[in-house]
Formats: C-alpha cells, sequence, structure tokens
C-alpha cells in the first residue's frame, strides 16, 4: 500500500511541475503592452489586471499540491525526491510562435511601417498571444483530466483516503475553472487582434487617401468607415466584457 501511495504523489508532483510552463507561457502574453499599439492598448487593460488574480490562483493551487505531496511522502516516512531544475525545465512550451501575414507593400516602408507598429499594434503577435491562451487552457484541463484519473485508480484501494479525495476534489475544480477563464482569455484576446488588425486597416487606408489631394467624397467615406468602425468596437467591447465577467 504504501508503495502505491508513493507513486500517487509521484505522479501529483509530475503534473504540479507542468505549472511551470503555464507561468512561462502566462509572462509572455502578458509582458508587453505595445503589441496592441497606442490606438488599441486601452482595450486590453481589465484582461491584464484580472490576469494578475488569475495568476495568483495558479500558483495557489500549485502550492496546494506541492503540500499534498509533501504531507502523502511525510506520512509514510519517505523521503520526498529533490526538486529538479532540469525536469522543470524540460515541460514543452506553451507559447505559440509568432506566424508574420503578408504585408501590404506599402507597410514594407520603413517609417510608415513603424509609424503603424507604434500606433496600431502587431496583429500577427496578438493572434500568438490568442493561441498561448488556448494553449494554457488546453494543458490545464489535461492536467485537470489527469489528476482525476489517478484519484479513481489509486485512491479507492486506500482506508481513510476520504480527506485526500476532497482536497484533490477542490484542486481539481481550481483548475478546471482556470481552465475555462484562460479560453475566454483567449477569445477575448483574438477579438482584441481582429480590432488591431481592423485599426491598422484604417489608419493605413487615411495615409494612403491623405497621401494625395483628397476629395469631399474621400472624406465623407472614411468618416462613414469611423463611425462604423466606432460602432462595432463598442459592441466587441461590451461583449468582451461580459464574456470575462461571465
Amino acid at each position: 500500500m504504501t508503495g502505491q501511495i508513493v507513486r500517487h504523489a509521484g505522479q501529483i508532483e509530475a503534473v504540479r511541475v507542468r505549472f511551470a510552463a503555464v507561468h512561462q507561457a502566462s509572462a509572455v502574453v502578458v509582458g508587453d503592452e505595445t503589441v496592441y499599439g497606442r490606438l488599441c492598448r486601452w482595450i486590453i487593460h481589465p484582461v491584464l489586471e484580472k490576469h494578475a488574480r488569475q495568476d495568483e490562483l495558479v500558483s495557489y493551487v500549485e502550492e496546494n499540491l506541492r503540500l499534498i505531496v509533501a504531507g502523502l511522502y511525510d506520512l509514510y516516512g519517505v523521503r520526498p525526491p529533490r526538486p529538479d531544475p532540469v525536469r522543470e525545465a524540460a515541460v514543452p512550451s506553451l507559447v505559440a510562435p509568432v506566424e508574420d501575414s503578408a504585408r501590404a507593400a506599402m507597410e514594407l516602408i520603413g517609417p510608415l511601417h513603424d509609424v503603424l507598429d507604434e500606433l496600431t499594434g502587431l496583429p500577427d503577435v496578438v493572434a500568438a498571444h490568442a493561441m498561448t491562451w488556448y494553449n494554457i487552457a488546453a494543458e490545464q484541463q489535461d492536467m485537470a483530466d489527469e489528476l482525476e484519473d489517478f484519484l479513481d485508480h489509486d485512491v479507492p484501494e486506500w482506508s481513510g483516503a476520504g480527506e485526500h479525495l476532497r482536497l484533490m476534489g477542490h484542486n481539481i475544480d481550481a483548475i478546471r475553472g482556470l481552465s475555462s477563464v484562460s479560453a475566454a482569455f483567449g477569445e477575448i484576446t483574438e477579438s482584441v487582434g481582429v480590432l488591431v488588425a481592423q485599426t491598422r486597416r484604417l489608419v493605413r487606408e487615411l495615409v494612403i487617401s491623405l497621401a494625395v489631394a483628397p476629395t469631399d467624397a474621400t472624406l465623407w467615406r472614411l468618416a462613414c468607415r469611423i463611425a462604423v468602425y466606432g460602432v462595432a468596437l463598442n459592441a466587441t467591447l461590451t461583449h468582451l466584457e461580459d464574456r470575462l465577467e461571465g
């Protein structure tokens, strides 16, 4: 029985180690607000504030698992294995690569390219951040499923394992909740990425239109596009806020 419990503790520890990849990926997607550009950066601020709370919960659950593992080893007088930084470093990354999309010829002009990046952000990077959030959500869901399987296969044969089942059940529910929130962050970031791309196109069209002598018709068309864009932006932001709160 002792061997089975020690093996069970090792399985939980193997899952806990995978939180290293979650922390690393999470830090990447919130590490640089400039990817949203000056015109759209304000949109992501509520998400970043809620991310801080999400990160605290991730650390809390990770610490809970560490204490549970230590408690199981201590209960049966087994010396726990020493922390293995190499093992943690070997955990596969959840960070999605940035895939460059085709750019309009005018964006290849250095000064204009720099202005667009500064004002309207980097939609390719934002898209990668969204995919990273989805990767985090999938990893957290897998972690919860694995922990649940470990409980189903190992714990029923123990005597007096009710407290362990209760504690682990709370942690599994918490990880599933974290997965749902991470998926919501992915959806929100993806939507913001669309807004960033739309803003970039609008600014580019404005620059092209003003590069030649603008006519009243040109200015009217731009005014209409800006108005439509503003309505769509307001509707999208309302949806994003509801999605994050729900």
